[in-house]
């Protein structure tokens, strides 16, 4: 597999992707890459027919999943993803909280449509309900409705507005703890990784600070906590904080903020991933297999899985 690429970040239409699970993996095979990860947020009901479309077309899938942790501002860590690799696409206990995760997470829309009603934002929960089309609904869907109705409304006052801190948040009835989510994973036997550490740099748009500091805490936060790896390879150039529709950062800013938290997981010890991020036609600037990741990641990866 020397020099073989892979791309260990892809939502399917399961979360808020706009492809369906046997077209994301031909589209993988399509780009050349020789290994994919499915990790939908608070879900793994696309991952089996991933699988499946995997062995039909001759790429290897890793069953994974993506979960939104609890807000814990005093230990750094807010609007914190946790990626895991290799979980049991048929464990019973992961699918079971990852069900309540969705449920808490479609319960929020109301509350949310609510918030935004009263400022003036009035949407309809059935018109979200359509685009999710069964699946968690989650702030890209709302987004979608909100843009139809309302042209004018710009989005990142939207997603300012609605993230924790802001005037428009709304909280969830259930979410689970880092040590929580940590425990999930590796009960599920995967691998536990934070995801893409610098899109939670808070001091970039306000400040032009490319590297935040408090992230670092987070990371030793979350290592603390038995998370075994980074997802250091990302595609911030097309992302959160450091995109706005044409890339706000240099091809030297880049390779210096992926560099940085390469040499973060060095300190800590931990595994290096990598992915894009896609989800299709919802963040249509980023294509699959767009951040070069190399294979003998994910064999460190599948090496690290709990005994």
């Amino acid at each position: 597999m020397t020099g073989a690429r892979i791309d260990l970040h892809l939502h399917t239409t399961a979360s808020d992707g706009t492809f369906t699970p046997e077209e994301l993996v031909l589209l993988a095979k399509k780009r050349g890459l020789a290994a994919v990860a499915i990790t939908d947020h608070d879900t793994i009901s696309g991952v089996k027919d991933a699988m499946a479309a995997g062995e039909k077309h001759g790429i290897e899938v890793v069953p994974g999943t993506e979960i939104g942790i609890s807000h814990d501002p005093d230990r750094h860590l807010v609007e914190i993803d946790i990626l895991g690799y290799f979980v049991d696409p048929d464990g019973a206990e992961l699918i079971e909280a990852l069900d309540l995760l969705q449920k808490a997470k479609n319960d929020k829309l109301y509350k949310q449509l609510a918030v935004l009603a009263q400022n003036g934002y009035e949407i309809e929960s059935s018109e979200v309900l359509a685009v999710a089309d069964g699946d968690t609904v989650r702030r890209p869907h709302i987004w979608k409705i909100l843009r139809e109705h309302y042209p004018s409304f710009r989005a990142e006052v939207f997603f300012e507005k609605t993230s924790f801190g802001g005037d428009w948040y709304v909280t969830k009835d259930f979410s689970l703890s880092l040590e929580a989510t940590v425990d999930l994973i590796e009960r599920a036997g995967g691998v536990p990784v934070i995801a893409h550490p610098g899109v939670y740099n808070k001091t970039f748009t306000k400040h032009g600070m490319l590297i935040d500091p408090n992230v670092d805490k987070t990371i030793a936060t979350c290592v603390g906590a038995g998370v075994k790896g980074i997802e250091v390879y990302y595609s911030y150039n097309k992302n959160s904080p450091y995109w706005d529709g044409s890339s706000l950062i240099s091809k030297e800013q880049y390779s210096e903020l992926v560099g940085h938290y390469a040499s973060v997981a060095e300190s800590h010890g931990a595994l290096k991933t990598g992915g894009t991020d896609f989800h299709g036609a919802n963040k249509p600037q980023i294509d699959v297999g767009e951040v070069e990741v190399p294979y003998y990641l994910l064999e460190e990866l599948r090496a690290a899985r709990p005994a």
